[in-house]
């Protein structure tokens, strides 16, 4: 489900889209909306997807390239844990730098974005509970 970038958007709202780049299928440029303090904040960035680890990682990390929104340079990587033979754990780490519009919420922003995460990860542990992923690869 995760190396489906086009489909996050479907447990991840505030991801309001991906799009694979045609001429690099490891770069991805996404778009992010929300509401917060008050305010409605959009911003984008390009993804590189680095060498997997088969079933055990996935991760990327931000290059700059898109224009007319703040960058939001980023890396992260989703870990995949086995626990049985049909279940594994997922933990997902993300570090980013605070674009300097934000920076006078700085403080604020750490646990509203941890807060969306946790949501979103929740939302993505209950679909792939259920089994799934065709329904969110044809999304």
């Amino acid at each position: 489900m995760w190396e489906d970038r086009e489909s996050i958007p479907t447990w991840m709202p505030w991801i309001t889209s991906v799009t694979v780049q045609q001429n690099d299928p490891r770069i991805s440029r996404w778009a992010l909306s929300t509401r917060q303090f008050n305010r409605d904040w959009s911003f984008a960035w390009l993804a590189q997807n680095l060498t997997p680890v088969r079933n055990q990682k996935i991760h990327w990390r931000s290059v700059p390239g898109v224009k007319g929104t703040p960058y939001v340079a980023n890396r992260g990587a989703i870990r995949f844990y086995q626990k049985s033979e049909n279940s594994c754990a997922v933990k997902l780490t993300i570090s980013y730098e605070v674009p300097d519009i934000l920076a006078p919420f700085a403080g604020a922003l750490t646990p509203v974005v941890e807060g969306i995460l946790a949501t979103d990860m929740r939302r993505f542990a209950a679909l792939a509970s259920r089994g799934e992923p065709q329904a969110v690869a044809s999304r």
